[in-house]
């Protein structure tokens, strides 16, 4: 085979122009499933330059990797797919990333001008995707890569607004004449610091929570973002009130920490709190977070958040707009502590904790996995949950001491997200192992995935919930009085799929199994599967207690 020639003149081919703003942006590596054109290219430059490329089994959970990456790293994740059904494919993931906020750049072929005669795997892919990316840019001459560089930045929110999936369209025309390097800046814009909110809204606001007696904060994901979460803590702490948090917000401010209570999900577990709370400050909420039932808490509402959304569950009182650290610092000043007093939130955790307990005796239920499963992580572990009435314990159980702490889908909500998310985690933060809690549902969509971890030799722990079943929708089908029809799967053996992927695999039947099981997986240096044949007749009672 004959190696390219290595250009003297300082130039650059379109794929490796492009893959430098990727090195600007601190990409180290691409998530995908290639196609026979410009993928090649790109996969050549990407690894000339030091940026890493995993072969995923699906485009699917290619997107899910990279938008984990991108979370855990805040650095740009990057998906490489053919055109297509390739493209076509990975659609679901980069919703995903859209819904839940995750910067990410989609790569995909588009025909040569020349082609239009062509109509195999023809379809309009940057209609398609529309609905779930913020920008994209075709590329069909190397005078269009000048685009590319702030096509990124819009994807990594700057210079300001959320992060977001963004699309490239690549053709041979494009990525493979040279340019000269100087021409293209690689330079990322910078982001753009929001301001705070106005005076004379927090001044309003002020005014209302120091005449609160029972006020109640709600964070959000928006509290993950750097210098978000100590100003929560700070303003908790100076308020001295309880701090419910979304599931996405989980870890900004820590779970041990005396003023945070649990979750709010406006389910039956906190309903008696918010509905006797007489001021609600939501800080850093996002809509995508909460469930799609109206807002019930007669409460007045201040919302702290640096955007307006389109959609919005509740009117509040005070809409502050802007730096959220900042406004949460200025809402600080001068606050008196509330009402509340320390044994009362005790009391309250303490009950939101009790709500999540279900168990029934000595049996192997989804709490006792959970329970077990969360009290045996290592120091430094991330969790990944997927979708399914598995994450009501493990949330609940599960203690978080930092933003990104939990990965987790709740825009999409999709199926199929643990496995993937756990992957491309690991691969970006390779110092901290990820435990990803799934379904047996979950698993069957992504289980080639498995392959993935063993081939990239992630330090991943894939802990099943196996109770043959698509239990969370079960479950709402039994409470709505119909017969169970079309919601048992035929018994699955995980641990013997998983061996045959290459990953180590330990099989749980017997609760006192459980534990040894467990420490033996976590202590694995590579992937392994914990498959725990569980008993779901707890997730009646569970749900019914967390959402009424």
């Amino acid at each position: 085979m004959t190696e390219p020639s290595v250009p003297t003149d300082g130039s650059l081919t379109g794929a490796e122009a492009l893959v430098a703003q990727f090195k600007a942006r601190g990409v180290t590596h691409i998530y995908g499933v290639p196609g026979g054109d410009c993928s090649i290219d790109i996969i050549a430059a990407a690894e000339a330059a030091g940026i890493r490329f995993v072969l995923a089994r699906g485009e699917n959970a290619a997107a899910m990797m990279a938008a984990a990456a991108w979370q855990v790293s805040g650095q740009l994740g990057v998906v490489l797919t053919t055109r297509g059904p390739g493209l076509a494919n990975g659609v679901n993931g980069v919703a995903c990333a859209m819904l839940d906020r995750c910067g990410i750049v989609v790569i995909s072929d588009g025909y040569e001008n020349e082609q239009a005669f062509v109509s195999h795997q023809r379809f309009d892919q940057q209609r398609m995707l529309e609905p779930v990316i913020k920008g994209s840019l075709r590329v069909d001459a190397v005078a269009a890569l000048a685009a590319v560089g702030p096509l990124l930045d819009l994807a990594l929110g700057r210079p300001a607004g959320p992060a977001g999936p963004v699309y490239l369209e690549v053709t041979g025309q494009g990525m493979r004449p040279r340019v000269p390097a100087a021409a293209l800046p690689v330079l990322p814009a910078p982001r753009v610091p929001l301001p705070a909110p106005p005076v004379d809204a927090l001044a309003a606001a002020r005014e209302r929570m120091a005449a609160a007696r029972r006020p109640v904060l709600i964070a959000g994901l928006q509290t993950r973002d750097p210098g978000a979460a100590d100003a929560l803590r700070a303003l908790a702490e100076q308020w001295q009130c309880p701090v419910f948090t979304t599931y996405m917000g989980k870890g900004a401010l820590p779970s041990r920490h005396a003023l945070s209570v649990g979750h709010f999900m406006a389910g039956g577990a906190e309903d008696e709190t918010m509905k006797a709370a007489d001021l609600i400050v939501c800080v850093g909420l996002d809509p995508i977070e909460l469930l799609p039932k109206r807002w019930t808490y007669p409460a007045p509402v201040i919302d702290l958040s640096t955007q307006a959304f389109a959609r919005q569950h509740v009117v509040p009182v005070q809409a502050l707009r802007g730096d959220l650290a900042a406004g949460a610092r200025e809402l600080a000043h001068g606050l008196t502590p509330s009402g509340w007093t320390a044994a009362e939130v005790q009391a309250l955790k303490a009950h939101m904790r009790s709500r999540a307990r279900v168990d029934d005796g000595g049996a192997l239920t989804p709490t006792r996995l959970a329970e077990a499963a969360c009290a045996a992580l290592p120091a430094n572990a991330r969790i990944t949950v997927d979708a399914g009435a598995h994450m009501l314990p493990v949330l609940a159980l599960h203690e978080a001491e930092r933003p990104f702490d939990v990965l987790i889908s709740r825009g999409l909500a999709t199926m199929a997200y643990a496995l993937p998310s756990a992957i491309g985690a690991a691969l970006a933060d390779p110092a901290r192992p990820v435990v990803a809690f799934t379904g047996d549902g979950g698993l069957m969509m992504c289980a080639g995935e498995l392959a993935t971890a063993a081939q990239t030799g992630a330090r991943v722990t894939v802990v099943v919930f196996n109770d043959s079943a698509i239990a969370m929708i079960g479950v709402k089908q039994t409470q709505r009085g119909f017969a169970r029809q079309g919601m048992d799967y035929s018994a699955s053996d995980f641990a013997q799929v998983a061996r045959g992927f290459g990953c180590a695999a330990l099989r749980v039947e017997d609760p006192a199994a459980l534990d040894a099981a467990l420490r033996e997986a976590y202590a694995m240096p590579g992937p392994c599967v914990v498959d725990v044949v569980v008993d779901p007749k707890t997730y009646h009672a569970q749900l019914r207690s967390l959402r009424g």
